[in-house]
């Protein structure tokens, strides 16, 4: 019989293969939700030893309700999804994972820079339609040379300012938190002001972590700092940005375009504003995808709690205070 209850609240997969084999070595059974709404899923999870969650909202009052939990595993790099502060009071441990998908989000937000920057989406629509006119896409810049602003110069940031670098532009970054020597020895020159960072960029890509500080970091007021020419990349979350904000910048032309990966409502009601632009691109938050990402997700959110079970400090912990 089992020593442990690891429950999951939601998934984007068919099976549980891949926790079960790594948590059941630890003396645990893993069991998937059935229900549907917040609360139901976490009173049926109210015995449980250990939590893994996707996109489940994760509150203070249903927290409250796993009243045998000591460690919650957030699918992901982001853990917006859960009460981290409900979490800590409850003595439950909060982990994510912040390392499973860096490479494909770099790729992703150089496939965003080159497909709105080169218009390919205007392109390939076209000829889909039967066309054949390359001048449908009109003022494309060259992008090498160009000058490429990162706002969170994190392991992410800095995979995608070496992907720019390789396409010949110039890496600008702006981050209070990484020491002076990353910078120096990435080749990225640091920006103190937001403002000015945004006022000398060709392109500018978010890179960060949703916080009272970040939220709505793009803004009129910031958007107003750059070029017309240049644009917005954002694939960490849709609340950095103000949506109506933005809208009106790419409606009025104060910039040139955005590539955007993430929204404020996700899944969006109808068609979101900003993905019927021309000067826009949208993906479904689709910038972790690879067939070798999703398996290492799992992998590691598994291990974490394995390495609690057998009395070991987990390797992604969000709120250490709770450890002490």
């Amino acid at each position: 019989m089992a020593r442990y209850k690891v429950f999951e609240t939601d998934t984007l997969w068919p099976d549980l293969e891949i926790e079960r084999e790594i948590l059941t070595e630890a003396g645990a059974e893993v069991i998937l939700s059935t229900c549907h709404t917040p609360r139901a899923i976490c009173v049926e999870g109210r015995d449980c030893d250990a939590v893994i969650v996707n996109q489940n909202p994760m509150t203070r009052e249903n927290l409250a309700i796993l009243e045998k939990c000591k460690i919650l595993v957030r699918l992901g790099v982001g853990v917006n999804e859960v009460d981290v502060d409900a979490a800590t009071d409850q003595g439950i441990i909060v982990c994510n994972v912040p390392d499973y998908c860096q490479s494909e989000t770099a790729d992703h937000t150089m496939a965003l820079v080159l497909g709105i920057s080169r218009k390919m989406h205007i392109l390939c629509s076209q000829t889909k339609n039967g066309g054949w006119d390359s001048s449908v896409a009109s003022n494309v810049p060259r992008n090498y040379g160009k000058i490429f602003a990162i706002l969170g110069c994190g392991n992410t940031g800095r995979m995608v300012a070496e992907r720019a670098q390789a396409f010949g532009m110039r890496v600008i970054a702006h981050d209070p938190y990484i020491p002076d020597s990353i910078f120096k020895s990435n080749d990225i020159k640091k920006y103190d002001s937001v403002e000015e960072l945004l006022s000398v960029a060709d392109f500018v890509s978010l890179h960060l972590h949703l916080t009272p500080n970040t939220r709505e970091i793009i803004n009129a007021k910031t958007l107003a700092c750059m070029k017309p020419t240049a644009y917005l990349i954002n694939i960490s979350r849709g609340a950095l940005i103000n949506e109506d904000d933005l809208y009106d910048a790419l409606v009025n032309e104060r910039i040139a375009g955005a590539g955007l990966d993430v929204l404020c409502m996700e899944p969006p009601v109808g068609i979101n504003k900003l993905a019927a632009l021309e000067n826009v691109i949208v993906t479904p938050r689709a910038a972790w995808i690879s067939e070798e990402a999703l398996p290492e997700l799992r992998t590691k959110s598994a291990q974490e709690i394995a390495l609690f079970f057998k009395g070991q400090t987990p390797c992604y912990v969000v709120n250490n205070a709770v450890l002490s």
